[in-house]
């Protein structure tokens, strides 16, 4: 269901998370000594460290999270980077040429520009693929996390207060929750700079994901010196491929897929420390960790997985030795810790909270986990035959990976991760080991989909190898000394639109199906009635209107849309979210008491505390086992209660006793 935001507003939205997505990060990166492809691409993951650590910190010196303090903060990040390098080259701690961490490869101008445009292309794919899905550009989500990132976001830019338990007392109150927040504390910024809406928001921060994912892969094939053919093969297949990027939205994971698009940009800082350990490296390092962390709990956990094929690869090829590797880490370590002491603290302690962990326990069979793997689908029947013939080619010939076969290990690792997960859920142990990833398939299928797009990649690319070195012994190009220049040029183009052909168009209506999901617009739901609708959104756009106090609560219904009326209109609700585990005590009560208020004293006390006077209902759910708790049904003709409004999905009641 869409909001009422103008065209203009709307793009607004998405051109201020552009700005705000590259110039944090740009301007760290660019201090800390960063250029050329490894500044463009770990620039998003620094501007999720800036705001990640800027909201936590802040809140911590009491002082308020917003446009202004968060642009400070970013300075004072940027100028700590700067200072930091500037003294280790007065104290020749950093080479002033320090060529030993640059791709070995040179890429020609012509390259970078095709390569550019390849990432260009990738996110135009992304863009057509969100709205194509959503119906519009401020359609409401309607999966079950998206309303607590929703609400989230509107909390941080209403209250400035960026810590990592605050957005959680919408739900879970008077305390709140854990929560790595970095997600939110951009998307507040999009959201005060913009004037949009939260759902015009949460549609502008979505739309360029699979071009942030092309970035990522970019600037790790040009860090390890791959071939621009295979950077840009590799941007064009993550703009493609549904388990990479589209999966995670689909299934409303949004901070997951931001940490899933930002994973190769560990093995970028980490191979520039590693090849020249000095200061600056283990700087940039030490931050992009920080930022994984503050992106999503398990990214980093995710992206030490990706990337330790490539330390072991390091190790047999005797360029480093085991030790004196694990020595240089200890303090780009300690580093982060300090850095991201919040962070750790916070997950510590919610590991250990009452709140459950509850496995999926997942027991599809093997041969059917490996089918979707290697056909680059899970919630789609449709497979993505192309790209699985693309895996096959760069798999059987990763030998001509050169410095990059790791990334083979490295899909065999996440691959037998997704494996475990999906056919042996319930055992003990890979519970236990897949708890990062909440024992869910469908996160360990995005985290095996990073590899396994490198290598449909890089069987692209070897195709356009095969094209190019076949055409060039006929004997006409031999003749003529222009054509050879340009055979490179012209066959990875001829195999890029051969691609989009045989693909129909990157598989942007099957990626545009499954991101549907996100929106309940898709087969899921097609006999079902989506949690928020129009109506829904009319009733709350009224709430608004009887002018509910700041200090107030509306009673609500945890399973309907009503969910979203904080994220809509700033009023807060006694249920700020679908989830069930560990609610406030008080609203659990009213929900299964409260039509009890004439004779219940405990319900009439639990009303004072939370200080509730109106009482909000949507229609639906959103599961098709979850039901209208039993205290708030049937609530016409009870004589404390008088009806405000109602129209045929909602309902608004005023307490008069």
């Amino acid at each position: 269901m869409p909001t009422p935001d103008t065209f203009w507003t709307y793009s607004s939205a998405i051109s201020v998370y552009l700005v705000v997505l590259a110039v944090p990060g740009g301007l760290i990166g660019w201090a800390a000594g960063l250029r050329g492809w490894a500044l463009a691409g770990l620039t998003p993951l620094l501007t999720y460290t800036a705001t990640g650590l800027a909201g936590p910190w802040l809140a911590l010196v009491g002082l308020p999270y917003n446009v202004g303090t968060a642009a400070a903060f970013t300075v004072l990040l940027a100028g700590a980077a700067y200072g930091v390098r500037a003294f280790g080259l007065r104290r020749g701690w950093v080479p002033t040429e320090a060529l030993a961490d640059r791709p070995p490869l040179p890429w020609t101008k012509r390259a970078h520009v095709a390569v550019a445009a390849c990432v260009v292309l990738a996110t135009v794919l992304s863009i057509i693929v969100v709205l194509s899905a959503s119906g519009g550009p401020n359609a409401v989500f309607q999966r079950w996390d998206t309303v607590f990132h929703a609400n989230g976001i509107r909390y941080i830019a209403d209250t400035g207060d960026g810590s990592l338990t605050g957005m959680g007392t919408i739900n879970w109150y008077p305390d709140g929750s854990f929560y790595p927040n970095a997600y939110h504390l951009v998307g507040a910024l999009v959201y005060n700079l913009s004037g949009a809406t939260i759902p015009a928001t949460l549609n502008a921060i979505t739309v360029p994901v699979a071009g942030i994912f092309a970035l990522s892969m970019v600037a790790m094939i040009r860090q390890f010196g791959g071939r621009a053919v295979f950077a840009g093969s590799v941007a064009i297949v993550a703009g493609a491929a549904t388990t990479g990027a589209y999966e995670s939205v689909s299934s409303g994971l949004l901070p997951f897929a931001l940490g899933i698009v930002l994973t190769p940009l560990a093995a970028v800082a980490l191979q520039r420390y590693l090849v020249r350990p000095a200061v600056d490296t283990g700087m940039v390092l030490a931050l992009s960790a920080v930022g994984l962390l503050c992106a999503h709990s398990s990214a980093l956990f995710g992206a030490m997985l990706f990337a330790f094929p490539m330390v072991v690869q390091r190790w047999i090829r005797r360029e480093g030795k085991v030790g004196q590797d694990v020595l240089r880490m200890l303090p780009v370590m300690a580093a982060s810790g300090v850095l991201a002491a919040l962070q750790v603290l916070g997950a510590v302690g919610f590991t250990s909270s009452a709140y459950p962990y509850t496995p999926w326990a997942s027991n599809i069979e093997v041969a059917e986990a490996l089918n979707q793997l290697l056909k680059f689908r899970q919630i789609l029947n449709q497979p993505q035959l192309w790209l699985a013939g693309l895996l096959v080619i760069g798999i059987l010939s990763f030998v001509t990976l050169g410095r990059m076969r790791w990334i083979a290990a490295s899909a065999v690792i996440l691959s037998a991760m997704f494996v475990l997960v999906a056919c042996y859920g319930g055992v003990s142990w890979v519970i236990t080991l897949s708890r990062p990833w909440w024992n869910d398939r469908y996160r360990l299928m995005a985290l095996a989909a990073i590899p396994l797009c490198l290598l449909a990649g890089h069987g692209l690319a070897e195709i356009q190898r095969w094209l190019s070195k076949a055409v060039s012994h006929w004997s006409w190009v031999r003749d003529n000394p222009r054509v050879p220049a340009r055979l490179g040029l012209a066959s990875a183009v001829l195999v890029l639109i051969t691609m989009g052909v045989v693909t129909q168009g990157f598989y942007t209506q099957a990626n545009a199906t499954a991101v549907a999901f996100l929106y309940h617009n898709g087969p899921e739901s097609k006999d079902r009635e989506q949690p928020i609708s129009a109506y829904e959104l009319e009733a709350m756009a009224v709430l608004k209107k009887l002018g509910v106090g700041p200090d107030e609560r509306v009673l609500n219904d945890r399973v309907d849309g009503s969910a979203w009326v904080y994220a809509i209109t700033g009023i807060k609700p006694t249920a700020g979210h679908y989830d069930t585990g560990v609610p406030p005590k008080d609203a659990e009560y009213l929900a299964n008491h409260f039509r009890e208020f004439d004779t219940d004293p405990e319900v009439r006390a639990a009303v004072k505390r939370l200080n509730i006077h109106r009482v909000f209902l949507g229609h639906g759910s959103i599961k098709p086992y979850m039901h209208r708790a039993p205290g708030i049904r049937d609530l016409d003709g009870l004589d404390f209660l008088r009806r405000d409004y109602a129209n045929p999905n909602a309902v608004i009641y005023t307490i008069i006793k």
